[in-house]
């Protein structure tokens, strides 16, 4: 391998290139998340599901909307126990069962009450997937691509959303019910390939250190990693810190709890981003066009169902476009100067938005609602630049003992005030029309504002070496958004890629860890 070039090298990787491929698998869990996400949209476009729910408006097309989050935040208690006491693979599994259930209910549903607890049944099981997945990602790929393969995560989040859309688009011309009972039941597919594939997915390195399973752990890291060179240098250093950090934990507390996000200076600082971040990737003016842009076009003019679910099904083909573009940029550009594009280009987008919603509701005119639509696409597309392929940041923020937690008090977060979103849209929508915009530019403004200050950095590090950037004492937050990063996951001679008889000497751990070596290989 000598000589390789760092690139191109996952390719021509057996490892690697196995590793990847598996974790599309995972990679799932946020394509169907989009499905779901996209297919109350195209239902909304649809007039035979309009005439089975009697053509709900304000707050009961709030409810219908916004119900999926409240299942969500039922599941929240009980995540990270599923998550650290079961493992990543079975979490996932679980959660996949739940969303199957909800949408064999939501297609067959006749009646408001039935479609409500449907929807509930799908939010519930989704809350397990979408966090138990970026972890078991994250904690699996080689630290020089991590910021790339996490980044596909809330990239594949659109091809859901482009199936879900354009199947609505194939139905519309079915004269009943199963224009909207097909896309329903398709929800059920990608949950179904989930269940049988997870378990073909290595299981967390980390999270068989946690459980004493350390031969285990090492095993994989060697395999995916290394090929199968137990004595490679990444690998060495990869299963050291991992070791470390994990002793670490356990040497100052017997058992996790939630105190621990806020028990110390730094988990605190973490926490900050943790919370915000939840609430950005959730309210960033994406909702006003994820769940209703039938309203949207109608107060512009636009009514055909033709139209209506082609606009649909373009825009979604168009933020994936642009996701997709934006994630390989991720390693390249750094997470900081994506964000703030991206926050930047929404709030621009946000105020010419607004500004021509208002002239064609004052003139009327067709140009304007074209404005309208542009501006729209501006605004999606700024979102997917820095928001969409960064959903699971905060992933990387949390180290080990306080990750699964993290990550599902975000999850919290990202469904409280995404329930908040949808519910209150079509409320304002309907009741005050354009001038509902103008909230969404304040908005944006104090989310750029927080962007620029508080946003750090991870570009380079490896999971354990982040640490450094909160747990460094006595220095300003400019200061930590500008830390560098030791930059050794670059280096070839920590990447696998070193010439014969090269070596590199790596930190091993001071305690012993439990390791039940007689614990079948995964």
């Amino acid at each position: 391998m000598a000589g390789k070039s760092w690139s191109p090298g996952w390719i021509h990787d057996k490892g690697l290139r196995t590793l990847y491929f598996l974790l599309l698998i995972p990679l799932l869990s946020s394509s169907y998340q989009g499905f779901d996400g996209m297919i109350m949209n195209g239902l909304q476009l649809l007039p035979p599901w309009q005439k089975e729910f009697n053509y709900p408006t304000g707050p009961i097309l709030g409810l219908l909307n916004s119900i999926q989050t409240v299942g969500a935040m039922v599941a929240l208690p009980f995540i990270t126990w599923l998550v650290d006491r079961f493992g990543r693979r079975r979490a996932i599994a679980f959660g996949a069962s739940w969303t199957i259930v909800g949408a064999i209910l939501q297609a067959s549903s006749k009646h408001i009450p039935q479609f409500i607890i449907a929807r509930l049944l799908i939010g519930w099981g989704l809350a397990y997937t979408v966090v138990a997945s970026p972890l078991l990602i994250v904690e699996l790929a080689a630290p020089r691509h991590r910021g790339s393969i996490i980044s596909y995560f809330g990239t594949v989040w659109f091809i859901g959303a482009i199936i879900a859309a354009w199947v609505t688009f194939g139905t519309r011309n079915i004269p009943n019910s199963w224009a909207w009972r097909i896309p329903s039941v398709l929800q059920a597919f990608p949950a179904i390939i989930q269940i049988v594939g997870i378990f073909f997915v290595p299981e967390s390195p980390r999270w068989l250190v946690s459980k004493g399973r350390g031969s285990e752990a090492k095993a994989i890291l060697a395999k995916y990693h290394a090929n199968g060179d137990s004595l490679d240098s990444l690998v060495e250093l990869e299963y050291a810190e991992i070791k470390d950090a994990v002793i670490e934990d356990a040497n100052h507390k017997q058992k996790g709890s939630w105190k621990d996000l806020v028990r110390t200076a730094p988990n605190r600082r973490r926490l900050l981003l943790v919370f915000f971040c939840g609430v950005f990737i959730e309210i960033s003016g994406n909702g006003l066009v994820q769940y209703y842009l039938n309203s949207i076009l109608n107060s512009i003019g636009i009514t055909g169902v033709t139209t209506k679910t082609t606009i649909n099904g373009c825009l979604s083909i168009y933020n994936f476009v642009i996701a997709v573009v934006a994630s390989l940029y991720v390693e390249k550009v750094g997470r900081r100067p994506l964000f703030i594009i991206s926050t930047a280009g929404m709030l621009v987008s946000f105020i010419i938005w607004t500004t021509l919603a208002a002239l064609y509701t004052t003139h009327g005119t067709s140009s304007y609602a074209i404005g309208v639509l542009v501006a729209i696409f501006l605004c999606h597309g700024f979102y997917d630049i820095g928001w969409t392929p960064l959903y699971s940041y905060a992933s990387e923020l949390l180290p080990f003992e306080t990750r699964a937690r993290g990550i599902t008090f975000q999850s919290g977060v990202m469904h409280a005030f995404g329930f908040f979103g949808t519910f209150v849209n079509p409320i304002g929508l309907k009741n005050i029309g354009w001038k509902y915009y103008i909230a969404y530019i304040v908005y944006t403004i104090l989310e750029l504002l927080f962007v620029w200050h508080f946003i750090v950095e991870t570009r380079g590090y490896t999971l354990e070496q982040i640490a450094q950037i909160f747990d460094t004492p006595n220095i300003s937050w400019k200061q930590r958004r500008n830390m560098k990063a030791p930059g050794n996951i670059l280096d070839d001679s920590v990447d696998g890629i070193t010439t014969p008889g090269e070596k590199q000497t790596t930190k091993s751990s001071s305690t012993e860890i439990v390791d039940d070596s007689s614990a079948e290989k995964q």
